[in-house]
């Protein structure tokens, strides 16, 4: 049997949930010729397959995840029953139709725990040079926040400019960055934590996580200087996104 051991630092609230929620990530894993794979668990595996597109935050339907896992939709039901029943992804009835999302932020974390994990015996160049990979690398949501190079950057630009302070545990506003907030027309809620790190996937280092974050991808949206992928966690940055996030990081 091959263990993997991989390192985390949840928050102290949180510490037992996210290790809950990792333990149950473990049985989904696919035993090839006794060898288990991490990587696999979202290559190969129907449950792994749709957690990881359900990555990006959003809700989708039985049949669209059916879509993107390649399986039949009794067998995407099937699967998203079991991972519902598991904790780790929720639904929603809407009228006549039903949507999933990821559970909560500690599944998130444990999933991208498990990509960094996949990556871990390989070369730096090997993933992130495909061709198919670098708009995932440059700019990407991770559970509704701004994930890849670009989280990376935003990140570093709200320390640098003072606008945060604290650590990567819990970063608080200063007044300086709750007023360039207002600036950009996000309303804050002063009772909710609302900025933490988030190690990227891709570049190792800390990109924000919390309601402040996903606000801002939100508000990055709205204004068409980030546009979805219909098929990916991919972001693509507009022309008019691209000076103005220049700007605001400037």
């Amino acid at each position: 049997m091959i263990a993997v051991i991989f390192e985390v630092m949840p928050s102290d609230d949180g510490r037992a949930e996210y290790l809950e929620r990792a333990a149950q990530l473990a049985p989904l894993l696919v035993d090839v010729d006794g060898f288990i794979s991490v990587e696999r668990f979202t290559s190969i595996t129907t449950p792994g397959k749709m957690l990881s597109r359900l990555l990006d935050g959003r809700f989708y339907t039985a049949t669209e995840l059916a879509q993107h896992a390649g399986v039949a939709a009794p067998t995407a039901s099937q699967h998203l029953k079991l991972l519902v029943d598991e904790g780790l992804a929720r639904v929603r009835a809407q009228g006549r139709h039903r949507y999933y999302m990821l559970a909560d932020g500690n599944v998130a974390h444990a999933l991208e725990a498990l990509l960094r994990v996949a990556d871990g015996a390989l070369p730096e160049t090997t993933r992130w040079k495909a061709p198919s990979m670098r708009g995932l690398r440059q700019a990407r949501s991770c559970y509704g926040h701004l994930a890849g190079v670009m989280g990376v950057d935003l990140c570093n630009c709200f320390v640098e400019k003072g606008w945060v302070e604290g650590d990567a545990q819990d970063y608080a506003l200063t007044a300086e960055g709750a007023a360039r907030m207002r600036d950009l027309g996000i309303v804050l809620d002063s009772g909710q934590r609302q900025l933490y790190g988030c190690v990227d996937w891709s570049e190792r280092r800390d990109h924000f996580a919390g309601p402040l974050a996903v606000a801002l991808l939100d508000n990055f949206i709205k204004r068409d200087w980030l546009r979805r992928s219909a098929d990916s966690r991919a972001l693509e940055v507009s022309a008019q996104g691209r000076k103005a996030l220049a700007d605001l990081m400037a």
